[in-house]
């Protein structure tokens, strides 16, 4: 399932739109398009919104070939959903992307991890944010895009202030869900061509592997979508902005990012809000970084060769030029006792430890990150566990982890939880009856919280004897 913020998609567009230059000996395709995409216009103008949706997916599956240099193999199929039904169908969306131990290791793991409020409704909070943001979106399992329509009272409210000033219009706007659509034909095109819930199923397990695949989903639709607000048909304008320009636009993008979303996501935990604005923003800029050296193909090639995490997009090179795979990790049998069960494993990568580590260090720290693997474990009277192993690029890198984790640790212990003095490699705080311990042992990093001493270190042991090996690629047939 594919979910597009809105808001995001016309910010992209508005901030990083040129000029069009006029094109000689068009296409007929990109003719034709043009047509669709004036009498779409013409419908909206006329008050006729959801007709002229509909023309406008029709002119760009005429114009998106052109632009992405791929072919459709067939219409896309499309439904128009009303806004007030899109939260159930968003529920529908997430039972069926997971199962309910899936969504439950991922709720509980960022709780215990300390990524999110322990009194937090996940599933509610997501449903909020995702609710107020689309305006459209592919779904690869069942083919479909998803086009919203609009409470009549939704399209009479007239904008807000800051709304305003980022360009946002009264009513349907035309220029929003053109960039919208354009976006979502592109996650079509590409699934059409390579399978996008195959690839996204065998990327399930691993959190970080799963936000890497997305980014260059999202970066591919995020280059054709500003492609075709410039009316660069061939694509040969936008393949060859180059990613350091974008790089820096990132950078001025980012205060304007709450600004030009809805409540619900600028009062969402940033793990959320940040997690969903990551695919688009450095998604962009690593498409565009493999476009710039091998054009549109390059990114065919990413399809078959997908990126493994999160530092291969913030890091380009170490995907493309200097090769740099995760390393899996293997956390084997752990035995934390009778009345603990285990919820689920997961890795949270370089992304999301930046996120986790803000006020302790943040992205530098993460930029030394190598792999890791948690699991989550809880009982029956609430108590959660963790067992976190993670292995570092550099012993340095491993002991200034372990330093700044053990400080933010300390903040998860509550007030009057004084931060340590001194970082030796082991680290053991008993608190209310559980043991918080972080010890690292060369370029690893093992992370033990909520159970008792004893139990604390036999676990901390199995996390040290964990196999380790290079990931293996997403294998495309």
């Amino acid at each position: 399932m594919r979910l597009q913020p809105a808001s995001i998609l016309a910010l992209l567009a508005s901030l990083l739109a040129t000029a069009a230059s006029p094109a000689a000996d068009l296409p007929a395709s990109v003719e034709r398009g043009k047509e669709l995409l004036e009498e779409g216009d013409r419908l909206a103008d006329r008050k006729e919104p959801t007709e002229a949706v509909l023309r406008y997916k029709l002119a760009f599956e005429q114009l998106l070939p052109g632009i992405r240099q791929l072919k459709f193999k067939h219409e896309v199929k499309r439904d128009v959903t009303n806004r007030e039904d899109l939260k159930a169908l968003l529920l529908k969306e997430i039972d069926e992307e997971l199962t309910p131990q899936e969504f439950r290791t991922n709720e509980l793991g960022m709780k215990v991890l300390g990524f999110i409020p322990r009194e937090i409704n996940w599933k509610e909070t997501m449903v909020r944010v995702y609710s107020e943001e689309i305006a459209a979106f592919y779904d690869p399992k069942t083919k479909t895009m998803h086009l919203i329509k609009e409470s009549p009272a939704a399209e009479a409210k007239k904008p807000g202030f800051l709304e305003s000033l980022l360009g946002k219009k009264q009513g349907f706007d035309k220029d929003e869900n053109k960039t919208v659509i354009a976006h979502e034909l592109t996650h079509a095109l590409a699934d059409q061509n390579y399978d996008l819930d195959k690839m996204q199923k065998a990327a399930e397990a691993d959190d970080d592997r799963s936000l890497a695949l997305s980014s260059l989903i999202e970066g591919e639709a995020t280059l054709a979508m500003m492609g075709a607000q410039q009316d660069d048909w061939d694509g040969s304008k936008i393949g060859a902005t180059p990613a350091a320009a974008l790089d820096r636009m990132f950078g001025l993008m980012m205060p304007f990012m709450s600004l030009g979303s809805g409540k619900a996501l600028r009062e969402a935990p940033p793990i959320l809000s940040e997690s969903l604005i990551f695919p688009y923003l450095r998604g962009m800029v690593f498409c565009a970084s493999l476009t710039n050296q091998g054009g549109w193909t390059a990114l065919d090639d990413a399809y078959k060769n997908p990126p493994q995490s999160t530092e291969q997009i913030l890091h380009p090179e170490k995907y493309r030029d200097r090769p740099d795979p995760p390393t899996s990790i293997d956390l084997g049998r752990l035995e934390p006792g009778d009345g603990w069960a285990e919820v689920g494993r997961n890795v949270i990568g370089e992304m999301q430890l930046g996120i986790l580590l803000r006020r302790h260090g943040g992205k530098p720290v993460a930029a030394g990150w190598d792999g890791d693997r948690f699991a989550v474990f809880d009982r029956k009277d609430g108590s959660l566990g963790v067992v976190w192993l993670s292995t570092w690029d550099t012993e340095d890198d491993a002991r200034d982890f372990a330093r700044q984790y053990t400080r933010f640790q300390t903040t998860k212990m509550g007030e009057g939880v004084n931060s340590p003095e001194a970082f030796p490699d082991a680290i053991r705080r008993p608190h209310e009856g559980k043991v918080y311990a972080v010890e690292r042992r060369g370029k690893d990093v093992a992370v033990v919280e909520g159970f008792g001493t004893e139990t604390t270190e036999r676990l901390l042991e199995s996390a040290f004897k964990a196999g380790k090996a290079e990931l293996e690629p997403i294998k495309k047939k």
